[in-house]
């Protein structure tokens, strides 16, 4: 078998299927990795999902991973899976530069936790994948790096900040991404690059080593192939056991946006998906209050915290930082009274959100209200509306941010081509429940072929 053809066959095997590969010793951890290093020269430069490959290390933890489990059998189900991680954890030894110019040259003595665990799990860390600047943002265009582009088109954005590694599952070219999630990071480039976002419940993995953006909101998440990758990984970094949670009696809430702020296309898609959920559950709409307000809230709280990480940094070098950034910084720390608006907003919020899941056991609805918009953007038109791109982006995404709730992303149809993600957020610690329903409600895309 010519090398390309055995390539497609490991690319083709999901998380799943490869970890029971390499458990049996069908599939060597060396020639997954190979096969993945090879996709990432295939796809890079072009995609820019990467920052920094580090072949030589891949290879060797591939090497060593491969000894193991001949001697002694696999630790678990990530031993030899072949990883991106997001290029604002921490890796010893390899540039990180939290997709900032002022930390192009800054190598870290130490690993972050999360990729501590990673490497307790066994994983082959492929390198260190895009991110949007400091993580401030929903589009992963770096002013420093260039823009990652969408798999599916490459005028567009991938979503973000995790754009690196939701283009790169979605590409094939790491099977399992490490990213972040503040307002909604991890889930809009799973449903904009039509891949499986997880944002598990606030707290799971401690964000040690990874460079904060907003520290009560921040979370570690994890973007995969399918919901069962996904989980699969989740409880192999210590997260709860996620297998076969029983859906009977299951009660969806249909999130509803008093304020029309879907587009038609991606609403008709979402209405797909209700059906789908009235097939195993009963499905009641759920009107969420405060949308805009909430949305709002969380951006101004993420500018407060943010501003208060980079004020001395922008004081002595404000040309390190990109166009969007420099903006934000410039306007000076967030009000006291707007601030105090903010976390009422948020405050209420939780309430809100916690007496509804008494009612219901998830909510569910569209992870973005739009298709991936083009890359340079600033504004998107919806419902004859122009809205500021970062509002639309993180609209329903923040809901989950402000309550620490589980809430995952996963891909239930297209638009003209472009992936459309469906949300699904539960109660806290309740990880099975949210990815039992977005297994049950995703479509498997298409195989993706080159934009």
């Amino acid at each position: 078998m010519n090398p390309s053809a055995r390539d497609d066959d490991l690319l083709a095997l999901d998380l799943v299927a490869a970890a029971g590969a390499l458990a049996t010793g069908e599939v060597r951890a060396v020639d997954l990795a190979h096969a993945y290093l090879r996709r990432i020269a295939e796809t890079e430069p072009d995609l820019n999902a990467y920052v920094t490959v580090d072949r030589g290390a891949a290879l060797a933890q591939a090497r060593a991973a491969d000894a193991e489990i001949a001697a002694r059998g696999p630790r678990g189900p990530l031993h030899g899976i072949p990883v991106g991680v997001k290029d604002l954890f921490d890796i010893a030894g390899l540039r990180t530069a939290y997709g900032s110019a002022r930390f192009a040259d800054h190598v870290p003595r130490g690993d972050a936790a999360a990729v501590t665990a990673l490497r307790t799990a066994g994983a082959v860390v492929l390198g260190k994948q895009a991110t949007h600047e400091f993580a401030w943002g929903g589009r992963t265009d770096s002013p420093h790096f260039g823009p990652t582009r969408n798999p599916w088109a490459h005028d567009r954005i991938p979503g973000g900040s995790s754009g690196g590694g939701g283009a790169s599952v979605t590409a094939r070219s790491s099977l399992l991404a490490l990213g972040s999630d503040t307002a909604g990071s991890v889930r809009i480039p799973a449903a904009l690059s039509g891949c499986v976002g997880l944002k598990p419940t606030a707290g799971w993995m401690s964000l040690d080593g990874a460079y904060p953006l907003a520290p009560s909101l921040d979370h570690v998440g994890l973007l995969g192939r399918t919901a069962a990758d996904v989980g699969l990984a989740f409880h192999a970094l210590g997260g709860r056991t996620v297998a076969g949670d029983d859906l009977s009696g299951l009660r969806v809430g249909w999130l509803v946006d008093a304020q029309p702020s879907t587009s038609a296309e991606v609403a008709q898609v979402a209405a797909a998906s209700r059906t789908v959920a009235a097939g195993f559950a009963e499905v009641v709409d759920v009107a969420v209050p405060d949308v805009a307000a909430r949305t709002e809230a969380i951006l101004t709280l993420v500018r407060h915290e943010a501003e208060q990480v980079h004020r001395t940094a922008f004081a002595d070098a404000p040309a390190s930082y990109g166009p969007d950034l420099a903006a934000l910084l410039e306007l000076g720390p967030v009000a006291d009274a707007d601030l105090a608006r903010a976390r009422e907003v948020v405050t209420r919020t939780r309430a809100w959100c916690e007496a509804a899941l008494r009612d219901v056991d998830v909510f569910v609805g569209p992870t973005v209200p739009v298709v991936a918009p083009r890359i340079g953007a600033q504004e998107i038109d919806v419902a004859g509306r122009a809205w500021p791109v970062e509002l639309v982006l993180t609209r329903f995404t923040s809901l989950a941010n402000a309550t620490g709730a589980p809430a995952a992303s996963v891909p239930v149809g297209t638009v003209d081509r472009l992936p459309v993600g469906l949300q699904v957020i539960g109660r806290a610690g309740a990880e099975a429940v949210v990815l039992a329903v977005a297994d049950r409600l995703g479509v498997p895309a298409a195989p993706w072929q080159p934009a």
